[in-house]
């Protein structure tokens, strides 16, 4: 089943930092210079579908159409976690 996150449109800037704490705390972040199709998992497997890979090219477009610098938002969500 497809996350509702992966097909929602992004329209905000709020939206945008949404998904990506979606991403995150769905242990699906991963970083967006890299295409979904090339991200795998820990056993060398595609960690996305194919229409997974084709929903977060959009979504991904969308955030950085609101989001100057989403890394910024990755990035204290991942150091957050290190912190525990």
């Amino acid at each position: 089943m497809i996350p509702a996150y992966m097909v929602k449109r992004i329209q905000s800037e709020l939206d945008a930092k949404k998904f990506i704490c979606d991403l995150y705390f769905d242990d699906k972040m991963f970083h967006f210079a890299s295409p979904a199709e090339d991200i795998v998992n820990i056993n060398g497997e595609q960690a996305f579908n194919e229409i997974e890979c084709a929903l977060l090219e959009q979504r991904v477009e969308e955030v950085f159409d609101y989001i100057k610098d989403p890394f910024e938002l990755c990035l204290a969500l991942v150091n957050e976690s290190n912190l525990k």
